[in-house]
């Protein structure tokens, strides 16, 4: 390891942005900080469950903690009195966000998750490897100069060609644009405009997916193992095969996205990194790993009481709202051995970032699949992550940490 290596400008402007930026206001804002794991940590040395008077929730942000509440059934993902948010009720986009796994509760939630378990469980994982790589190499060698459209593409519409091909979709360029039209009814920072939006993607969406599930003949291993799981093929829509779907491009967007992102920022301010990994290809899943534990794509998600719940000293009331911050979770010296430090070789452990309990992310492992192909494909692919003209921020989100890029200079931004 190259411990002695001369910090890359982007290395340094890491860290200046780390001593010089305040801390976050609160936990909403830390997701899109520069370095918002300093007041992480101090979260973590608070109670329990503390409560924020201005978000009017509860924090919680110990791993113990943090595992309690998603193992908890009596709080779920959405509030009782309203399962689909109220800006996207009635329209096509809530009809589909009523019938998610992630969101529903009950024998709902049971069916689908089931479902959705058995079909991502068959995907090949090492085809999917092969296949991130190949389509991340293609992209590559189609543009000129390493700009930010090329790193929006890999982390985008990578991900979004990979999950159609499972589903058996052909090839459409413009796909991954209807999936960001779409995603942007599931985040309540989206304007009316964008929620229109959301709603005519969702509707195209929809008739591609429902096509493929009406075929009399399949060309999907996936889809029939969802259907055998339990998620039965229907003439009508909405319907709850279509709608988790359609789920599987929404949340392999920008889940996937930011874990791509995140690796690239990684690599940036790690520069010994670099030459390991170009000499132990095989090393990039361990590296992505560590990425989704050191800084996770998604840094926080929400729980809501049903009845009134004694936990950890604190007493929540019925529709108590509680912030679960999976990020510093992710960082407690209780579950992690130094969690400040980036290691290559840690042991493998639940990784607080992609959910625990009845909500688990069923498809963790393809997400970190995807991510590796493509950061394989940019570290033996020649990619200057010390470019001294890469600069990065965060796209605004209440829970997503996902990097937009940009080059200074010498690129196009």
């Amino acid at each position: 390891m190259a411990s002695a290596m001369r910090p890359t400008l982007p290395a340094l402007l890491a860290t200046e942005a780390s001593m010089t930026h305040p801390f976050p206001a609160d936990p909403i804002a830390a997701v899109t900080h520069p370095n918002p794991y300093p007041y992480y940590a101090q979260l973590r040395n608070g109670a329990p469950l503390i409560r924020d008077e201005t978000l009017k929730l509860w924090v919680a942000a110990r791993a113990d903690t943090v595992r309690a509440i998603l193992d908890d059934a009596r709080l779920t993902v959405r509030p009782v009195g309203e399962p689909v948010p109220r800006t996207i009720a009635g329209g096509p986009a809530g009809e589909i966000y009523a019938r998610l796994a992630r969101m529903t509760e009950g024998d709902t939630h049971r069916v689908a998750r089931q479902a959705l378990v058995k079909g991502l469980g068959g995907v090949d994982i090492v085809k999917v490897r092969e296949s991130s790589s190949r389509e991340a190499a293609a992209v590559m060698a189609r543009y000129e100069t390493c700009d930010a459209a090329l790193l929006d593409t890999l982390a985008f519409a990578i991900p979004v060609r990979i999950v159609a091909e499972l589903a058996g979709l052909p090839p459409n360029d413009a796909l991954a644009a209807t999936v960001r039209q779409f995603v942007a009814c599931l985040s309540p920072l989206s304007p009316p405009e964008a929620l229109d939006n959301a709603h005519t993607a969702a509707t195209a969406l929809q008739a591609k997916l429902h096509a493929l599930t009406r075929a009399e003949a399949s060309t999907s291993p996936l889809i029939e193992r969802i259907v055998s799981g339990g998620l039965e093929a229907s003439e009508e829509l909405p319907n709850a095969l279509v709608s988790n779907l359609l789920g599987l491009f929404s949340q392999t967007f920008e889940a996937t996205a930011g874990l791509i992102g995140n690796g690239i920022v990684t690599l940036a301010t790690h520069p010994e990194l670099i030459a390991r990994l170009q000499a132990s290809p095989a090393d990039i899943d361990a590296f992505v790993r560590e990425v989704a534990r050191f800084d996770p794509a998604v840094h926080n998600t929400r729980r809501f009481a049903r009845e009134l719940i004694c936990m950890d000293g604190a007493t929540l009331q019925p529709g108590d709202a509680v912030l679960v911050v999976l990020a510093a979770a992710s960082r407690d010296e209780a579950s992690f051995h130094a969690p400040e430090r980036f290691m290559l070789d840690r042991p493998e452990h639940a990784l607080p970032g992609f959910g625990a309990g009845r909500h688990a992310c069923p498809g963790e492992a393809i997400a970190r699949t995807i991510a590796s192909g493509v950061l394989a494909a940019l570290v033996t692919g020649g990619f200057d992550f010390a470019d001294p003209a890469l600069r990065w921020s965060y796209q605004p989100s209440s829970n997503g940490r996902i990097p937009r890029f940009n080059f200074i200079g010498s690129h196009a931004s």
